[in-house]
Order: structure tokens, then sequence, then C-alpha cells
């Protein structure tokens, strides 16, 4: 994945695999249908508040590391209309 592109459900299936922990356990815990769960997870972006459960769960910020994408995405958009300028 390079820097300007973030998949919430696939890193958030990376830090659940690198802690040893499954999807079911996750969509319990956060309070979500564990047969719909996995759907969700394909998704590139998630409900805010999901987001913040699940961060709170697995005591990791998923926001904040959205937020730091978004920043790159920003700085990026920046020096491209720098460039653009005649």
């Amino acid at each position: 994945m390079s820097e300007l592109e973030y998949h919430v459900g696939n890193r958030i299936k990376e830090f659940l695999k690198s802690e040893g922990r499954s999807e079911v356990w996750l969509a319990k815990g956060v309070h979500c249908d564990p047969g719909n769960f996995n759907r969700t997870l394909k998704k590139e972006s998630l409900d805010t508040d999901l987001l913040r459960r699940i961060s709170v769960k697995l005591k990791h910020n998923f926001c904040a590391e959205y937020a730091r994408f978004v920043e790159k995405q920003i700085q990026a958009e920046m020096k491209s209309d720098i460039i653009e300028l005649p």
C-alpha cells in the first residue's frame, strides 16, 4: 500500500492478525453481528463511531492513522497546486 492509500478494513485485519485475535472476537467486542462484520471490514471506509469503538477495543488509534493518511493527501495536493502555478 502506498502512502496515499489507506484501506481501514485491511489495516484492522492486519492488526487483528498481529495480535492473534479473530474478527468474530472483535465483532462481539464492538457489539456488531459477527456474520456481517467481515463485509464491514472489506470496505475502504467505516463509520467514525465504529472506528472509534474498534480503536478502543484494540487499544490502537486507527482514527489517528487515518488522520495521518489525510494529512499526507493534503500535503501531496498542496505540492501539486504549487507545481501547477503559472
